[in-house]
């Protein structure tokens, strides 16, 4: 699995809960809840019912079981998946009783997106959800507007603007249906480039998600809202797959211009099932990233089917003890102290892991807490300067802007250095440790990149950095424990 044994340091991205993204689940984001053994509703058996002019089912679906779905799910290693409801204000959809009825048959690898209408002012929405809130997790809350003739921008709908205020408060996702479905009597007008646009601007502290999307339509259109609104993401889902494979689905949504770099960070992937299978929308994925460079290969592999957890944090319980274990910063300790009437000099040595071969770590944090803890103890020591060495011939200090962008970059950059063949140098005998050495290109890494120590001033009881200006350590031949040492001069 290259992707975990070249992983960023995810902290200085997403925060210190997401430092080692393989702490979580993978994450089948849309589930019918539809199985042979679980209890259906009136409108559920109305659903599966419905024909069609040439008299085929509307709602298509294999007739698995739970255990069936489990080995599917065992099959392309997904752990959790999202049950969905289907509130179409019609006497057929899947009711949220139905999402419920599953989920107390295998509360373990479910959770709850529930559906509403939004058009009964009589409607008890926040009751529903409070009752099904305490027997199991709700996630999301999806919306049909286009078959329900839900105006999003109606100021007069009370039960939206409720809902929305409840979401945000719980921190759960609003998931719009774009409607490319093969029920009948679809509403134009409830839906648009714009409407979305508009509603996703109104409301900038609500997740958003759009699913539905058809792949040979209206995707392209929507995806573009993703660079201007932070809030928003995609679902990538087989609905409107129609005459191609889930990996030429994947290959051309990845070969849309800028669409990984864009995105990676904010699309759910869902199967569908029973409607298709998990496996094949996993092996879809694989293949299509087989093809792609190692970075976006890496980085689509590791949060592709991730992305969900971080909708909901608080969903997934990950120990303090394991989230400690792949802490970067193990420990600072003073070595050193000395201060006179003008001069304080105080050095650190500071205990680092990476946790994967080849590791950007960010120091900058690290760095400026440090400065302002003796700072704070000696304030009226305004000038002077910070001093900042690695001891390890396999490790760099570098100095970059950290836009995540350009330091994901960096970080594949050096892994793919890192990673060449080195069976053709010297540096692969035995070496004088009584050991084979194979890291030749570790030992090129840390020459050419980088210092092997930093001096940064100080002025005014700042640290005197530019604004774009950050610190990382390349730290190779990992997973490892390293050591830098950290001097701290100030003067009167």
């Amino acid at each position: 699995m290259i992707e975990r044994l070249y992983q960023p340091d995810y902290s200085c991205i997403f925060g210190k809960k997401f430092t080692n993204a393989f702490l979580y689940p993978q994450i089948d984001s849309l589930v019918w809840p539809i199985f042979k053994d679980t209890e259906k509703s009136q409108k559920l058996q109305n659903l599966l019912a419905l024909k069609n002019q040439t008299s085929h089912s509307n709602f298509y679906h294999r007739k698995l079981s739970l255990d069936d779905l489990k080995i599917e799910l065992e099959c392309s290693k997904i752990e959790i998946t999202f049950l969905q409801a289907m509130n179409l204000n019609r006497d057929y959809g899947i009711a949220n009783e139905d999402v419920a009825n599953v989920i107390t048959k295998e509360p373990g690898i479910f959770k709850a997106i529930l559906s509403f209408a939004l058009i009964d002012k009589k409607e008890e929405i926040l009751q529903e959800i409070r009752k099904y809130s305490n027997n199991f997790d709700i996630v999301g809350v999806v919306l049909y507007p286009s078959y329900t003739k839900l105006n999003l921008h109606d100021p007069d709908n009370i039960q939206l603007i409720k809902l929305l205020d409840y979401l945000r408060e719980k921190n759960v996702f609003l998931k719009i249906d774009i409607g490319n479905s093969y029920f009948p009597d679809y509403h134009d007008g409830y839906i648009s480039k714009e409407i979305i646009q508009s509603f996703i601007s109104k409301y900038p502290q609500n997740k958003i998600v759009l699913s539905g999307l058809d792949i040979s339509g209206d995707f392209g259109l929507y995806y573009q809202l993703l660079k201007y609104h932070n809030n928003l993401w995609l679902e990538l889902e087989p609905r409107t797959l129609g005459g191609m494979s889930p990996t030429n689905y994947f290959d051309t949504i990845f070969s849309i211009s800028g669409f990984i770099q864009n995105t990676w960070h904010r699309f759910l992937i869902g199967s569908s099932s029973p409607t298709l299978e998990i496996s094949q929308i996993s092996r879809g994925l694989w293949e299509a990233t087989e093809k792609l460079n190692f970075s976006q290969k890496c980085v689509l592999r590791t949060w592709g089917f991730r992305n969900a957890v971080r909708l909901k944090p608080t969903s997934y319980n990950i120990s303090k003890e394991k989230l400690d274990k792949f802490n970067t910063l193990i420990a600072t300790s003073i070595e050193k102290e000395k201060k006179n009437e003008m001069e304080v000099n105080v050095s650190y040595k500071v205990k680092l892991r990476s946790f994967s071969i080849t590791q950007l770590i960010f120091l900058t944090d690290i760095i400026k807490n440090i400065f302002n803890e003796v700072h704070k103890k000696y304030p009226s020591y305004n000038q002077g300067t910070l001093f900042l060495k690695s001891y390890h011939t396999t490790t760099s200090l570098i100095t970059n802007e950290h836009e995540y962008g350009n330091y994901l970059d960096l970080h594949f950059r050096f892994a793919e250095i890192s990673r060449k063949d080195s069976s053709n140098y010297f540096h692969t005998v035995r070496a004088l440790e009584n050991r084979a050495d194979f890291n030749r290109f570790d030992h090129d890494l840390a020459t050419d990149f980088g210092n092997r120590q930093l001096i940064l001033p100080i002025s005014k009881g700042k640290l005197d950095i530019g604004n774009r200006e950050n610190f990382y350590i390349l730290v190779t031949f990992g997973p490892r424990t390293i050591q830098i040492y950290l001097n701290i001069r100030l003067l009167k």
